[in-house]
């Protein structure tokens, strides 16, 4: 109830109106009860096609109204695994005949959104994914959502996110729960805390909480994370960072 039961989705915004999305949950279709509008044209930045990262889109009533340019954004052929998701009989229309404009981008360095930079680096997932960096004018932010920690790809991490403040990191599993999920994808409080003390952040938000797991156990995660980093907060709706 509190740290929500939407997935993800993380909006960049700027005054009231979002100017992008991080992934595309669940999540995606609560932006107005925050007071946010959108933007004319809206980049979605994908971190990979699992259905709790892009099920939002499927039922956002402005992308089958056209009422903004939707760029879908991701790793590989973005074009192709949304059209192929959402569309019969897994979903009563079809992607590809929404009206224009949607648009579709592989990616290809960092791209500017407003005052914002997103750049995308490779994490450990299962059909693999990306994290983003965000670097805006005063502060930046890691998104490394759904990431299985290890020495390999944690250096490629921690050299892409280097100097950020803010990190907001998967954390799915308890550590006495990481060997029994050993290949999912998902990383423990331990794990991240670790990348935040390597990487020097101010500020850790764990995040992927298991979809079983209550908010008081969330709660008592949280403070067993904080005594290996101090700063620690869990994600959850309408969570704001400054950037």
């Amino acid at each position: 109830m509190r740290y929500g039961g939407s997935t993800t989705c993380i909006a960049i915004v700027e005054g009231f109106a979002i100017r992008a999305f991080i992934d595309a949950g669940t999540g995606l279709m609560a932006f107005r009860s925050f007071g946010l509008e959108l933007a004319g044209a809206i980049p979605v930045f994908l971190t990979h096609y699992h259905w709790d990262h892009i099920q939002g889109v499927s039922m956002l009533g402005e992308v089958w109204a056209g009422a903004c340019l939707f760029t879908f954004i991701g790793p590989n052929d973005p074009e192709q695994m949304l059209t192929g998701a959402i569309r019969p009989p897994w979903f009563p229309v079809a992607l590809q005949d929404a009206p224009e404009p949607v648009a579709f981008e592989g990616i290809d360095g960092p791209t500017t959104v407003g005052s914002i930079t997103v750049t995308a680096f490779p994490v450990q997932h299962p059909q693999g994914a990306v994290g983003y960096r965000i670097d805006g004018p005063n502060r930046s932010l890691a998104i490394v959502t759904d990431h299985e920690s290890s020495p390999d790809y944690d250096d490629v991490v921690a050299e892409a996110i280097d100097g950020v403040e803010v990190l907001v990191h998967d954390a799915q599993y308890l550590p006495e729960e990481a060997a029994s999920h050993v290949g999912w994808g998902h990383s423990t409080w331990e794990n991240a805390t670790a990348m935040a003390v390597r990487m020097g952040a101010d500020e850790l938000i764990l995040t992927s909480h298991d979809p079983t797991r209550s908010d008081t156990a969330v709660d008592d995660m949280i403070q067993a994370a904080r005594s290996a980093f101090l700063n620690t907060v869990g994600a959850e709706p309408g969570l704001e960072i400054a950037l």
